[in-house]
This record gives C-alpha cells, sequence and structure tokens, in this order.
C-alpha cells in the first residue's frame, strides 16, 4: 500500500517524535506502517494514547462519530496492531510501541491457523530492513549513555558457583517466579521466528520465552501463549538453557517477562554481539571469571559463549581461557560448561546497579539518559508522586500483589 502522510505520522509517533523531534526517521518504517495499517486505520492510531480509552473518548478526538470509529478500534485490536482490553466491561483501546508491541504481536500470530505467509513474511523484510536502518542510527548517538533497558539472568545452576558475592532475590529468576501468580509460555518466540521467515532461523526453543503478571494474562487472552504451572514455566527455563540461550528480563524489580534469546535470532543481543551498543541490554550481577590453575584449555567455555566473549591463549599445550570483560554478559552459560575442572566461576560485576523498582522510575530513568538532561522540576516531581502512588498501590503489573487470573 502507498504511504500517506497519515503513515508518516503514525511513524513518528512510533520514534516518539513529540520527545525527540531530531529522532530517527526512515522510509523503511514510513513503508512498514502502510503495509500495516490503512490510511484510516493510521488516522486513527495516531489519535491513541498508551492509556487505553473507550472508543467515545477516541471518536470525540477525531472528531467523528462513534458509530464510524468502534469498527475500525475492534478491528485493529483482533490483529493486534493496537492494545484492547476491557475494564468492568468497558472496550478500552491503547496505542501500542512498535517494539515491544506490534512486532512480537504479528510475528507470533504468523504461526496461526490460516495466517497469510506471504503478508507475515513481508513484515519481516520490512522490520529487518528497518532494523539494520535504526542500528547504524543508534549506535554513534548511544555511546556513553546507561540506557538498561533489559537486563540478563544469569542461569539458575551457574549461580551455585559465585565468588565473593552472594546473589539477590532478582538476579534469580526461580525467585522471580515465585514472587508471581500468573504464567504463559508464548506460541513462538517473534525473534526466532522473524528469522524464520527469513529463512535465517536456528529454531532453537521456538515455545520457551515467557510472561508473568499481566502480560501472561494479556498473551494468553490474544491467544498468543498458553498458560503453564509454575513447575512448567521453570522446566521451559531449565531446557532453554541447555539449548545455550540467555535469559533476559524487564530491568524491574518485579519484571513481566523471562525471554530465553539466542545471539543469531534476538534482537535485543544482535544489538550487543553484532552493533556493540552495549547499554541497551545490561549484563547481569555477575561476569565470569577464570581460575588459570585450574583451567586445561578445554574450550568448552569459549564454544559455548554467545557473545564470543572468552578465548584461549598461550602456548599450544598450555593454554588458557581468557574472558573480554567488554564483551561478557554474566550469562552463566560458560560455568555449566566447565564442570569437569570447575575452573570458572561468576564474580561481582563492577558499577553494577539495581533494577529500577517500579515503572515510573524506569521511565523516568530512561527517558533521562535518552534526552541527554535532568527533567524539569515540576516533571521530576510529578514522577516522583507517580512513584510513590505505584509502591502503595493494591494492585501492581507483577510481583506478589498483582491481582490477575492465574
Amino acid at each position: 500500500m502507498p504511504s500517506t502522510p497519515a503513515h508518516k505520522r503514525l511513524a513518528g509517533k512510533f520514534m516518539f517524535k513529540k520527545t525527540f523531534p531530531q529522532g530517527f526517521e526512515s522510509d523503511a518504517l514510513v513503508e512498514l506502517v502502510a503495509h500495516i495499517y490503512t490510511e484510516e486505520e493510521a488516522e486513527v492510531a495516531c489519535a491513541l494514547s498508551f492509556t487505553p480509552k473507550p472508543a467515545a473518548l477516541i471518536a470525540r478526538r477525531l472528531k467523528r462519530p462513534v458509530s464510524e470509529i468502534r469498527p475500525i478500534l475492534e478491528a485493529m485490536s483482533e490483529r493486534l496492531t493496537i492494545i484492547g482490553v476491557k475494564a468492568a466491561g468497558v472496550p478500552l483501546y491503547g496505542f501500542a510501541m512498535l517494539v515491544p508491541g506490534v512486532y512480537e504481536f504479528q510475528m507470533i500470530r504468523s504461526r496461526g491457523e490460516g495466517a497469510d505467509l506471504a503478508h507475515y513474511k513481508r513484515f519481516a523484510e520490512l522490520f529487518e530492513d528497518l532494523y539494520s536502518e535504526y542500528l547504524a542510527w543508534a549506535q554513534p548517538r548511544t555511546l556513553g549513555k546507561d540506557l538498561r533497558f533489559g537486563r540478563i539472568v544469569a542461569v539458575e545452576k551457574s549461580l551455585e558457583r559465585t565468588s565473593g558475592v552472594m546473589p539477590l532475590a532478582t538476579d534469580r529468576y526461580s525467585e522471580i517466579v515465585e514472587r508471581n501468580k500468573s504464567f504463559c509460555l508464548v506460541n513462538v518466540c517473534a525473534c526466532r521466528r522473524e528469522q524464520e521467515l527469513l529463512g535465517k532461523g536456528c529454531g532453537r526453543g521456538m515455545d520457551v520465552c515467557s510472561g508473568m503478571g499481566m502480560l501472561a494474562d494479556l498473551a494468553i487472552e490474544k491467544g498468543l501463549a498458553r498458560r503453564v504451572s509454575r513447575e512448567e514455566f521453570m522446566e521451559a527455563k531449565t531446557r532453554a538453557s541447555s539449548l545455550g540461550l540467555v535469559h533476559m528480563v524487564d530491568n524491574l524489580t518485579d519484571p513481566m517477562q523471562v525471554c530465553s534469546c539466542c545471539t543469531c535470532c534476538c534482537g535485543a543481543l544482535r544489538m550487543l554481539k553484532d552493533y556493540n551498543v552495549p547499554t541497551v541490554i545490561v549484563g547481569s550481577h555477575f561476569e565470569a571469571a577464570v581460575d588459570e590453575t585450574l583451567c586445561n584449555g578445554c574450550g568448552k567455555c569459549a564454544k559455548t559463549c554467545p557473545m564470543e566473549a572468552i578465548t584461549l591463549s598461550g602456548e599450544k599445550k598450555k593454554k588458557k581461557a581468557r574472558v573480554n570483560y567488554a564483551r561478557c554478559i554474566g550469562c552463566g552459560l560458560c560455568i555449566d560448561k566447565c564442570d569437569k575442572t570447575r575452573a570458572l566461576s561468576l564474580k561481582e560485576r563492577a558499577g553494577h546497579k539495581p533494577p529500577s523498582k517500579n515503572p515510573v522510575d524506569y521511565y523516568s530513568e530512561r527517558v533521562q539518559e535518552l534526552m541527554g538532561k535532568d527533567l524539569p522540576f515540576l516533571k521530576m516531581l510529578g514522577l516522583g508522586v507517580g512513584s510513590a502512588l505505584y509502591d502503595i498501590a493494591p494492585r501492581k503489573l507483577s510481583g506478589p500483589r498483582y491481582k490477575g487470573k492465574g
């Protein structure tokens, strides 16, 4: 579909042009938007906010009859190009980000019955073009910024071999899981599905990415995932570890997802490995350490390291493992492989920062770093009040106070 001014406005909304007017622009993004939304749908999507609202309010904003707008909202909600939820039985509609959001919804849906594979394959091609353009643009602009959108959680078994530090509750996905009530496993990993559509998929662990709390309930309701028990959730994480996948969560005390990622398909890990954008996803609380007196130079750790952070060096028969700490993300996969000599362990990462305590703090910290300046006093005051209110609110998005359906 040819792009229109409405598609260009929606592309700008996806890139937060109001907040970052000098931000990223791309023909690939506009073409992707035009592939997903009709011109009329793009107009309606531009009128949505992150807080879901009833059709009547959205129609009023668009100055159109609600009888015209409601079917458009319902159609987009059905295709998961916007967010559709219900509160007290009333349908509400909100804006969905491109990532995480529309991208994942479409790639997971592409495995559904009667899926239009040509449509989804074209989506994957356009998204890959956009991804390459965006990373080339973002790489020099993120240098020196401490963004921390997500964080790595070490393989659970590797935490048995830590030196000089006790793992925190936020370091163990078993404890993160224990604090939740609702769990799901997605029907298919979005990133690995995208690469599969492009003919480059690895096929490892297509069903091990997962959600908790509100995200789990929403994904199940939308047919993107299946509800599982806490035990089945943990079994999937163990299986993912055995496949050499890295566990990544939201950078929150109570995250809503534990993705299990590979560096060949996962967009976030590819940022770290191939584009050297190290602060977008931060390493775990730990990093690998080698005891050279025990290392026999077998190379198992180097072969399993997803970031190619471990190499062997030294004389031919006396090679030892060496860790490049600029690349080590503390995933713990190498620890499990070093089972004979136990020369590898985890040590505390220098400069480690704990995750944000709630979504309001998470938002303010990310925006402040991206803008490269302090937020205005009144804005910071408002966020501070919002953070305090979130902490005392009886309901949460995830964690022990989430009153979900699980």
